[in-house]
């Protein structure tokens, strides 16, 4: 399998002080288009045949970007790949979020709001639907659209990283920035490129 991981595009709330949590179901702002777009030129010569992506507007406007070059590929909505759910905390400030979290006094990977999900269970949930994803597209090559935090985690697991504070801060990508991992049938695993941004420079 050829997996091509995608954050979706800038919103205004990932340059702003809210919060682009799962509840929030904000669009791209026109920077954010714009690097849809350019992404999408960039991997038009791939030949992608299935896609996965967050049912939040912000992921399906982007793979739909990126599938204007590659006709008759289907979206498939997958809930395993929404945001972290952030619970009590989704209508807070990036701040007073920020805050809190430098507070807690739980481990990086199990701290989480009230009502929330901690990072251990947003890979756990993420780590399941990859592994799905393998053993049903052996031989495809593979769109995933997703967020900052849920993608974070996830290619800490595919790498085989520890899920620590500044491990996803390193693999936490930016808006359009890209992955493309091959995965051979033995599981040997090869990285292409890590979250790229070579489509916006």
């Amino acid at each position: 399998m050829k997996v091509i991981i995608v954050r979706h595009g800038q919103t205004d709330e990932n340059v702003g002080d809210g919060l682009a949590a799962r509840k929030s179901d904000v669009l791209l702002n026109d920077e954010g288009v714009t690097q849809a777009k350019k992404l999408a030129e960039h991997l038009k010569g791939e030949k992608i045949s299935h896609a996965y992506v967050s049912p939040l507007t912000r992921a399906v406007d982007t793979a739909k970007h990126i599938l204007e070059h590659h006709m008759g590929v289907n979206i498939t909505h997958v809930d395993e790949l929404l945001e972290q759910n952030l619970g009590a905390a989704e209508s807070m400030s990036k701040a007073a979020w920020k805050e809190i979290k430098k507070n807690a006094t739980e481990p990086f990977h199990v701290f989480k709001a009230e009502g929330g999900e901690s990072y251990a269970e947003l890979q756990a949930r993420a780590q399941k639907f990859f592994h799905e994803l393998a053993q049903k597209h052996p031989n495809d090559t593979v769109l995933i659209v997703s967020h900052g935090g849920t993608l974070g985690v996830l290619l800490l697991h595919i790498l085989e990283k520890e899920l620590t504070e500044e491990n996803y801060r390193a693999h936490q990508p930016k808006n359009t920035e890209f992955t493309v991992i091959e995965i051979s049938d033995d599981g040997q695993k090869t990285v292409h490129v890590l979250n790229s941004r070579e489509h916006l420079n």
